[in-house]
């Protein structure tokens, strides 16, 4: 899909809900589970609170705090009119000027309370069109999968650069912060890292002090950002000498991660993935372990625009299409080992679920 293909089909959806336009709002608060309606529209990544407008005869608006981004934005957004503001529901009004009584809003409910409230005070007809404007974007563009593939090497480059330096007696904020740093001058904007390490984790949560010790079992999820598209991989490190039951847990999760992809081709849905990752779980015994509290997912879409097409979950029936992206993570709490992470950011193609990685999980190693 094109961006510009993505716009027509929002178009369309506003004409199909007889909507004049849409106004897409969002804080300027990034994080990698809320999506972003403004970079569906506009590609822009904010640094503050932002607008966008978007009409049925393809006008585009971008309303931009602070003012001083405004450079910014017109060298990411062509053909888009960008409005300076140091207060986006002023700068908005200005924009759209006097708007038809047909207006959607997308992004509302993640907003503020008090932007909210003062866009809702100065256009009390907007109706809620978040679904015009995410179901497109489920599927992603040729340029933002070219960026989740930056991501991806960034992320893999990162992995390699912390089996360089974990060690025992390093603690995990030092090695998080150590990664976060290396993804950065790799050409991250930044790096959402959940990292810890033990003898038996219950599962994967940031970094803390706590010095590591010889068999500690480290698992970690990398982030990294790159232009507003996001990649993940899942890992687990072994600071020692693997026992060999580990390894052989170990296996079944990355059996478990192969039946997910195999299970990914067009026309399956996210539950499919799901199920047949659960299915080689539950051949050796963890049903139970399948379920919450000890899972809730084994995957979720990527992307500060959209997070479509969502969870790996048994309760999404979201039907898979070419170019979505997203998660294959069977990461799992088993009694015998601890929580064991194991995953590889996927897009679907034609054929099924092709990995973003040049080298997928396998249980690493560090000499003492």
């Amino acid at each position: 899909m094109t961006f510009e293909q993505r716009l027509a089909a929002i178009r369309a959806g506003l004409e199909a809900s007889r909507l004049d336009c849409v106004i897409a709002l969002h804080d300027g608060a990034h994080f990698i589970e809320k999506p972003d309606p403004v970079m569906v529209l506009t590609g822009f990544k904010a640094l503050g609170p932002v607008a966008a407008v978007l009409d049925r005869a393809d006008a585009a608006s971008l309303v931009v705090t602070p003012s001083w981004d405004a450079e910014r934005a017109s060298e990411t957004c062509a053909n888009t009119k960008i409005v300076p503001a140091d207060d986006v529901i002023a700068g908005l009004a200005k924009a759209i000027g006097s708007p038809g009584a047909a207006i959607g809003v997308a992004g509302l409910a993640a907003t503020p309370y008090g932007t909210a409230r003062r866009f809702l005070d100065v256009m009390p007809q907007a109706q809620p069109a978040d679904a015009i404007v995410f179901k497109p974007a489920q599927r992603k563009t040729a340029t933002e999968l070219a960026h989740a593939r930056e991501a991806t090497r960034i992320a893999e480059l990162g992995y390699r650069h912390l089996l360089d330096i974990a060690r025992p007696g390093i603690s995990e904020d030092e090695l998080a912060m150590e990664l976060r740093w290396h993804s950065k001058s790799l050409g991250a904007e930044d790096n959402f890292v959940l990292l810890c390490a033990a003898p038996h984790n219950r599962a994967v949560a940031p970094s803390n002090g706590r010095r590591m010790q010889a068999g500690d079992i480290i698992v970690c999820e990398i982030t990294p950002s790159y232009r507003g598209q996001l990649a993940q991989i899942c890992r687990t490190i072994v600071l020692g000498e693997a026992p060999p039951l580990l390894r052989r847990k170990y296996e079944l999760v990355m059996t478990s991660m192969s039946a997910g992809f195999n299970a990914a081709k067009p026309g399956a849905t996210m539950a499919d993935i799901c199920r047949a990752m659960n299915a080689v779980l539950e051949a050796e015994g963890y049903a139970e372990f399948c379920h919450p509290p000890h899972i809730r997912r084994r995957g979720h879409g990527l992307g500060f625009g959209s997070i479509g097409p969502g969870d790996v979950a048994l309760d999404n029936a979201t039907v898979l299409e070419p170019d979505m992206l997203f998660m294959i993570h069977p990461n799992q709490y088993l009694p015998e080992t601890g929580y064991l992470l194991c995953g590889e950011p996927a897009v679907v193609t034609a054929h099924g679920a092709q990995a973003l990685t040049r080298q997928q999980a396998a249980l690493a190693e560090i000499a003492p």
